[in-house]
């Protein structure tokens, strides 16, 4: 079963130098990932797969997969448990 991850309702995200600032306007939350140019607020548009993502970053920054499949499960983890995104069946 494949998941897609889009933000969740009334959540924003915008790209910065440094990575991407999420913010929940319900709660006034924020959350920073500092990502560098790995991620993009397309990747949480609801069309991206983790398996798409893991792609679109090694192919874009040439690093080994394997080191993404590593780390970009914990950070979408965490952005799930903060409320700011959402993952669904696709």
């Amino acid at each position: 079963m494949k998941m897609t991850c889009r933000l969740a309702d009334n959540v924003q995200v915008r790209k910065e130098g440094w990575g991407l600032l999420f913010y929940g306007q319900t709660r006034h939350k924020v959350f920073f990932v500092r990502s560098g140019d790995w991620l993009y607020p397309e990747h949480f548009d609801g069309t991206w797969t983790l398996d798409g993502i893991v792609n679109d970053i090694a192919e874009r920054t040439d690093t080994p997969a394997e080191i993404i499949e590593r780390s970009l499960p914990k950070l979408t983890d965490r952005l799930i448990k903060n409320r700011m995104i959402i993952d669904e069946v696709c």
